[in-house]
């Protein structure tokens, strides 16, 4: 019986159709493969399952519309079962192929398989595809050219992956991609004309499947459905880049803004030197390396603390500027100088071999600091006390520190402005501290323990936000000891945890007593690093919130970066008791240790307090805003409330409440003062003070008040 061969007329719209489709189908699994190793693994999957339906969806109305192209000298039809069960095989062969492409790392032997079974499924599909037409007799096949297409699309597939591959390497090249995706395309196109040539119908046959889709219906659908998937596939790739762009540009940000703080955490923001953490952190890398000899200086000044006290922090804080700029000058390249605090400084020199070396040195800086200083039209003359320790004598960091210090307060008891070495035995106690030690057991039986407050005010209105309580020791034979002089001696001799304990109950006293008259005024307690790692201090502070019947929410815990972030597994588990209490808790001097925004986030901390070495620069350094800024805006997203401390004057509080700080504290509203003191003060701004808590003091503010308390010439006034 003579046949006349499928394959011989085609209709051109309907072959470049499937032609376009098939590119775009190609070009489109390019996109996809990206956004799957771009994405995590969830993401990927979705993107591998997603993108195998859409370009599947192409490859097979690539492969029917090739079929329905073919002009046959009988009127045709297609069964809708068949047409749709191909569409399987289609979304199979994208499967296979994403992910393929999607391993970089995947051998040759895989691959090779991989391409069999992508052209055997082809093959398949086309198979499938003429099943769809159904004619008596039944189609005949040749088996040459069905060789001859399957070697064609394992050449075709083979030459696809690498070019795939290569266009995959780097930065997206939608040309080299689109080059790829029409040579591929258009070599499976003739692979899949001689497969249908192989295919031959007997003359006289009859199509039974008539009432089924005709081509041209079948065609539009093809057309129409597949374009909608795929360009709804594209755009989806196309979004999915732009916010993978943004959030790689808002993790970008994040990561400078950590560096920034990270960065500002191991620096003095008034000297633009390193502070004790950088100091360390140079230190310790120092001595990680080849070094053999290396020399610590500790330079106190003298006298510093009253000269602050007399001037105030800004003038202090000039001084120190002009004299860390006396000290740069002598400093070698290599040499590493740091403020360690608010009148000293650390000096690191290697290479000092000969104790007469470091001696001339030493000699130098104290004749630099010597030397007068004329600001803001003031002559000021300092000394200072220079302690050293000697690397290998002192073998690590921590030993160069603490000898250093030992050296330093020997050079302090001998009256001061001279330097000294340190040798064995400094360490011990003296004579001063046992002493301090004894009157201090006796300060809470002796009624020599008080508690000052400092108020927190609102940046908005100015409104009172809370007051934050400081201990404060009056001896009878001292007088007023320094907390700087008496919590280290504390510390040694194991009282903190009484006087801690003190501090809390007075507190949470005075809240109660504030409340019963009226004033709801929040009090926050320092936490120490001691505190934090008391196994009984859930009870303690239950304890004393229960006896005397402070609302937990009216308590608030301060406690150090550094202090918070020494462990930062014992603390989240303090964090989370306190807070399961309803204390409220704020992480004090931010910007000083060495945290990490992982970690901060984890703090269920409502407060945060930027250290006054961030605000003293504030109207004179534009880094030094943009670092409050980047701390307030970060806080603000940790759903953090932020307090500055160390407010000094109206342009910083103009500034921090621009930067919409949310609380103020320092020097320009009011300096620590006791609760009488405290009481005028709210008098004097307006407050109504119920007369019960006035049998102490007279409600009245004097001029004498204001100028020992700080207070404004308005707040003397009167509101």
């Amino acid at each position: 019986m003579s046949q006349l061969l499928m394959g011989t007329h085609y209709q051109a719209s309907a072959l470049a159709g499937a032609w376009g489709l098939g590119v775009y189908a190609l070009y489109l699994q390019s996109l996809v493969v990206r956004r799957v190793r771009a994405s995590d693994r969830d993401a990927g999957f979705g993107w591998l399952l997603g993108g195998a339906l859409c370009v599947g969806t192409g490859i097979w109305a690539e492969s029917l519309l090739g079929l329905v192209a073919l002009q046959l000298p009988i009127q045709v039809g297609y069964v809708r079962a068949i047409v749709l069960a191909s569409w399987l095989p289609a979304v199979f062969i994208s499967a296979g192929s994403i992910w393929m492409h999607c391993q970089p790392h995947l051998s040759w032997r895989l691959r090779a398989l991989g391409v069999v079974l992508v052209s055997t499924v082809m093959s398949l599909l086309t198979f499938i595809n003429v099943s769809a037409i159904v004619i008596r007799p039944e189609v005949q096949w040749r088996l040459q050219p069905v060789l001859i297409s399957f070697v064609g699309m394992l050449v075709t597939f083979a030459v696809a992956s690498v070019l795939v591959r290569r266009a995959l390497q780097g930065p997206l090249r939608h040309g080299q991609t689109l080059g790829a995706s029409v040579l591929a395309v258009t070599l499976l196109r003739v692979c899949q004309i001689v497969l249908i040539m192989a295919v031959g119908v007997p003359v006289g046959a009859v199509c039974l499947s008539l009432d089924g889709l005709p081509g041209e219906s079948l065609a539009f659908f093809l057309v129409t459905s597949a374009l909608l998937v795929l360009m709804l596939a594209h755009l989806g790739t196309l979004l999915d880049e732009r916010n993978q762009r943004t959030r790689q540009a808002l993790q970008r940000s994040l990561k400078q803004a950590q560096e920034a703080l990270e960065d500002a955490a191991q620096r003095d923001a008034a000297t633009g030197l390193l502070n004790r953490v950088g100091f360390e952190h140079a230190m310790r890398k120092a001595l990680s390396g080849d070094v053999q000899h290396m020399a610590v200086f500790r330079l106190n000044l003298d006298g510093f603390k009253t000269l602050v006290e007399t001037y105030g922090h800004d003038f202090g804080d000039t001084v120190v500027r002009f004299l860390a700029g006396r000290l740069m000058r002598l400093v070698r390249e290599g040499d590493v100088l740091c403020r360690a605090d608010t009148g000293e400084y650390l000096l690191m020199c290697g290479g000092l071999s000969e104790d007469h070396l470091v001696a001339q040195l030493a000699q130098r800086l104290g004749e630099a600091i010597n030397e007068p200083c004329l600001i803001q039209d003031q002559d000021i003359v300092l000394s200072c006390s220079i302690g050293i320790a000697c690397y290998p004598a002192s073998t690590n960091a921590d030993q160069l520190l603490g000898h250093s210090q030992d050296a330093m307060l020997t050079a302090r008891k001998a009256g001061g402005g001279v330097y000294c070495f340190y040798e064995r035995g400094m360490d011990r106690i003296g004579v001063e501290q046992i002493e301090m030690q004894r009157d201090l057991r006796h300060a809470v039986a002796r009624n020599e323990l008080a508690l000052y407050f400092q108020p927190k005010l609102r940046a908005d209105d100015n409104a009172l936000a809370g007051v934050e309580a400081l201990l404060r020791w009056t001896c009878p034979e001292r007088g007023m000891v320094s907390p700087a002089l008496f919590i280290p001696v504390a510390e040694r001799f194991g009282l903190i945890g009484e006087l801690e304990l003190w501090v809390l109950n007075e507190a949470c006293r005075h809240i109660r007593l504030w409340h019963d008259a009226g004033l709801n005024i929040p009090v926050a307690v320092n936490l120490s690093a001691h505190q934090l790692r008391q196994p009984d201090l859930e009870l303690r502070v239950r304890d004393a919130l229960k006896r005397h019947r402070v609302p937990a929410r009216m308590l608030i815990m301060e406690i150090t970066e550094s202090a918070a972030m020494d462990d930062i597994e014992a603390s989240l588990r303090v964090f989370d008791m306190l807070d399961d209490i309803g204390v409220h808790l704020s992480i004090d001097d931010f910007g000083t240790g060495y945290s990490s925004l992982s970690y901060l986030r984890r703090l269920p901390a409502r407060q945060l307090k930027i250290d006054r070495s961030f605000v003293r620069d504030l109207a004179v350094s534009q880094d030094a805003q943009a670092i409050v800024e980047a701390v307030v805006r970060l806080s603000h997203a940790l759903g953090l409330k932020v307090v500055a401390e160390g407010v000094e004057t109206e342009d910083q509080a103009r500034i921090l409440a621009r930067l919409q700080c949310d609380e103020l504290q320092g020097f320009l509203f009011a300096k620590p003062m006791p609760e009488s003191a405290l009481l005028a003060w709210l008098v004097q701004r307006g407050t109504t003070v119920p007369p019960v808590l006035k049998d102490s003091h007279t409600g009245r503010a004097t001029p004498q008040d204001a100028v020992v308390y700080g207070w404004t010439e308005m707040e003397t006034a009167g509101p």
